[in-house]
């Protein structure tokens, strides 16, 4: 397989756990998944009720997941099993420092079309506030597929 775009479906869910609260964010969108080399590329665009969109690329590699967003926020944000990694979250309320500790990392994939689930486990410390635990399901099948 080249760089050839293959049109999907995206859902993406984000569960925060707070203390005894979970939140849950849910992202459903229409995107393009590319298979470069040994990493695989999904681009998707986040629309949210009048505020401007925000585009998505998540590039799964073998030892890492990178999350850039960019539009009226911008992170680049990536996970390493078992590691602390740094960045910055840009907002229009003010810019964040990031310090993930990303737990787990899995990629549950087909071999006979594309369709695949990732998961992330991970805790995320703000501004040196108190981490919160976070869990990250991206599921995502080319379009047309079930």
């Amino acid at each position: 397989m080249s760089d050839e775009r293959t049109p999907i479906q995206v859902k993406l869910v984000t569960e925060i756990k707070n203390q005894d609260q979970t939140d849950e964010i849910v992202v459903e969108e229409s995107g393009d998944f590319i298979h470069k080399g040994n990493a695989y590329i999904l681009r998707f665009t986040e629309h949210h009720d009048e505020e401007q969109p925000i585009d998505n690329l998540v590039t799964i590699h073998p030892d890492k997941v990178i999350v850039r967003r960019t539009g009226p926020v911008r992170m680049n944000q990536v996970f390493r099993e078992n590691a602390i990694t740094e960045n910055v979250y840009y907002h229009p309320y003010g810019k964040f420092h990031m310090q993930t500790t990303t737990k787990s990392i899995s990629l549950e994939e087909s071999s006979d079309q594309i369709k695949g689930k990732l998961m992330i486990s991970y805790d995320l410390e703000m501004n040196g506030q108190d981490k919160q635990g976070h869990r990250l399901s991206l599921r995502y099948n080319e379009e047309g597929q079930s």
